[in-house]
């Protein structure tokens, strides 16, 4: 008895050692000795990814290493810093400081842009471009291109690191995107890490395709958004695991842009994400943030991931107690993954791989980094986002390269993908509640990159209250744009109201003036942020009584003018703009050769400031014209009216030789982030001017000055900014007004 007793303690012992021989050596001996290997999955899903960093923070704080990662979407973005060598406090200050509606643009911020391109947001034609090439229309195929993105990555990762095996980061990493031919996952382990983590994050109709190593690709989620095999493969023991995919939406949840892209996302998705989870064993951990607060695209609020993600963690430590290093220990890893101070190379050549119609002098032209200077990452994204504002790319990029013992960068660039032509449209209109309507529409079409200069055509057609047809050719003389030959000619017709002397503003009658106009001239681009430029234009009219004058024969005109302008745009964008300066100052004479019959010189000056505090903006805008030396007739008649030009009053419903107004716009963005992301921004605001015009210098005064005000909502769109609002002000003068595209 006692003997059978003995036997089974003795087997319960032997039973219990076994147990935590197993144990042991899954947690703390495998690999002959060695600790066990900890794979880091991190999902995608997201803006919600920053909760990965919250995640990290618990791990570090906790002595527990990662010896490889592998991500999707913007897990392949954290994963893909921190395995270059930031730690988890470095990375919340870049999801604190970086710029989404910047980064997730699709195209350069504003004061990157060449001059030139600042101009295509003058009038009001939306900013939404559709592609023409070969007599087809081309709609892109995402509504943000990742070259921002990319090279915001790029710049973060470069400045730290310079690999192209992804073996030899600081913590072995891979990137996990989806074959848009075939569905099938393809895990990125070499090249450029930037642009792995970002084709990783191409999230289908948000971002276009894209190509790496022959294969066109887009967001891992499709194909693998839990990639557990992969960190498998790499040699993980232990896979932790942080999964922050969007659960399924019901029904009524599905009301807007955002969520039919999470839906669709997570439908793709989840069927392989359950497949990955199944193969987790109890030895490892799975994290499972709650996200409720933050969407799928909410980039601006995506910060707010983070504490969630370090929650999480934090439940799940009692079953990573067995992983922690001690105190020595973590300092031997802490080593071994901190990349090493590197000095950035100095750069002996540079090589342009220019997939498009200019000349690579066009490119070249505007790095500041020469052969024999050394690589400033920081400075070469710079003049990369510069190229990029010309708007001729779909991506500018560049690697460093090694030849023949000479190390260089090679900058490639990539024609964009819906042409080099493209189409424009614009609507404003107004009515004024006494019966008078009016409405302005208009198409524009550009045609970038004639030649390898960079030289374009321009045309602008508007039907409505004006009819116009304008035509412009823009030669660059030199790579760099510094200046440039331009030459137009354009065919308008307008109506004007006559009014009375008196200053009352009583419309006496309407004229239709008809004319066309040629230009020729150059310029000097001052940076990318101003220019200045003259020209000579003749001008070939006739005026013809419309409404309350005889109804006689057209009245000929003809005129020559010297014209001369400087113009400064500084302004962050020209929808709801927060901070810059627009500046237009425009001086013609005119001359009595090729038998002008106009003596009449005219000066405009136009400005816009705002000024900025949080949600808030405060802007001064100015318009002040004048005309002397003769005798103004019809053509120098300057309109007022519409909105921001005295609100109340019709377009054109004031004219005179002299005039202008002076105003203060007030608006307060109430809801919406990054635009097509969150909510499409939504501002209310309000105006106050005052202004008219004179027939006569010697009749100007301030007591003859009229007043207006508005109230308006303003949204941001897709299509461009729309303003819907109603104007009071002097003589009971009252409007609503429509305005689709900018207007500032």
């Amino acid at each position: 008895m006692i003997l059978n007793r003995f036997v089974f303690i003795f087997r319960l012992v032997l039973i219990f050692f076994v147990t935590l021989q197993y144990d042991s050596a899954v947690f703390a001996q495998t690999h002959d000795g060695e600790k066990p290997k900890i794979g880091l999955v991190l999902s995608g899903g997201g803006a919600r990814g920053a909760a990965h960093v919250g995640v990290l923070k618990v791990l570090e704080e906790n002595n527990i290493p990662i010896h490889m990662i592998a991500g999707t979407s913007f897990g392949a973005i954290v994963g893909g810093l921190y395995a270059a060598g930031y730690n988890a406090t470095e990375l919340e200050d870049i999801l604190q400081n970086i710029d989404w509606q910047e980064t997730l643009s699709n195209s350069a911020p504003r004061r990157y842009k060449s001059y030139r391109r600042k101009q295509d947001d003058d009038g009001f034609l939306i900013k939404f471009k559709i592609g023409f090439e070969d007599g087809e229309l081309k709609l892109p195929s995402g509504l943000i291109t990742p070259n921002n993105l990319r090279l915001t990555l790029g710049d973060l990762v470069n400045s730290i690191t310079e690999v192209d095996d992804f073996d030899n980061l600081a913590i072995p990493f891979r990137a996990v995107a989806t074959d848009l031919e075939t569905g099938n996952e393809v895990i990125l382990k070499e090249g450029i890490l930037a642009s792995a983590m970002v084709a990783s994050m191409t999230v289908p109709a948000l971002f276009p395709p894209v190509e790496l190593d022959g294969k066109l690709l887009v967001d891992g989620g499709v194909a693998n958004n839990i990639p557990i095999n992969v960190a498998r493969d790499m040699g993980a023991d232990i896979v932790i695991v942080v999964d922050i995919s969007t659960p399924l939406l019901k029904k009524d949840e599905i009301t807007s842009f955002a969520t039919v892209i999470d839906q669709l996302t997570m439908l793709q998705s989840n069927k392989a994400s359950a497949a990955q989870l199944a193969t987790l064993t109890d030895q490892d951990i799975l994290i499972r943030p709650d996200l409720d607060e933050v969407g799928f695209v909410d980039f601006e609020n995506a910060i707010a991931a983070v504490p969630r993600g370090f929650e999480a963690a934090a439940n799940a430590l009692e079953k990573m107690q067995s992983l922690r290093l001690s105190s020595n220990e973590w300092q031997t890893y802490i080593a071994s993954r901190t990349p090493e101070k590197q000095d950035q190379p100095i750069i002996d050549f540079i090589k342009i791989d220019n997939k498009s119609d200019v000349s690579d002098e066009v490119i070249k032209s505007r790095l500041t980094l020469k052969p024999g200077d050394q690589l400033d990452p920081a400075e070469l994204s710079s003049d990369l986002t510069e190229i990029y504002g010309l708007e001729l790319f779909e991506e500018v990029n560049y690697n460093t390269v090694i030849e023949n013992g000479k190390t260089g960068i090679e900058v490639r660039t990539r024609q964009r993908e819906d042409g080099e032509d493209y189409l424009r449209f614009g609507l404003a209109i107004q009515e004024d509640f006494e019966g008078e309507s009016g409405f302005q529409m208009a198409a524009g079409f550009t045609n970038l990159a004639i030649n390898e200069y960079g030289g374009e055509w321009q045309a602008l057609f508007k039907v409505g209250q004006e009819f116009s047809l304008t035509s412009e050719v823009y030669q660059p003389i030199d790579y760099k744009e510094h200046y440039y030959l331009f030459a137009n000619a354009s065919g308008t017709k307008v109506n004007r109201n006559i009014l009375s002397d008196d200053n009352s503003g009583t419309i006496l009658g309407q004229t239709r003036i008809s004319a066309l106009a040629f230009r020729l001239g150059g310029g000097r681009n001052l940076g990318n942020w101003g220019t200045v430029r003259a020209g000579l234009q003749r001008i070939h009219g006739s005026f013809k009584g419309r409404i309350g004058l005889p109804d006689t024969e057209k009245i000929p005109f003809d005129a020559t003018t010297f014209t001369a302008e400087f113009r400064v745009d500084t302004l962050d964008n020209v929808q709801f703009p927060t901070s810059g300066i627009n500046l237009d100052v425009t001086y013609e004479n005119s001359m009595s050769i090729l038998n002008g019959d106009s003596s009449v010189d005219t000066i405009l000056v136009a400005s816009y400031k705002p000024f900025s505090w949080g949600r808030n903006t405060l802007a001064l805008r100015t318009i002040l014209v004048t005309s002397f030396n003769g005798k103004p007739d019809e053509a120098n008649l300057f309109p007022l009216g519409g909105f921001l030009n005295l609100t109340a009053f019709s377009p054109g419903q004031l004219t005179g030789n002299h005039g202008g107004v002076v105003g203060a716009i007030y608006y307060r963005r109430i809801s919406g982030g990054p635009q097509y992301l969150t909510e499409m921004p939504i501002y209310v605001g309000g105006t106050l001017e005052v202004g008219n015009v004179w027939n006569r210098s010697e009749d100007i005064s301030v007591n003859d000055l009229k007043w207006s005000s508005s109230v308006f909502v303003g949204i941001d769109t897709i299509l461009g900014p729309t303003y819907l609002g109603i104007g009071v002000g002097s003589n009971g003068a009252t409007a609503a007004f429509l305005n689709i595209g900018q207007l500032f």
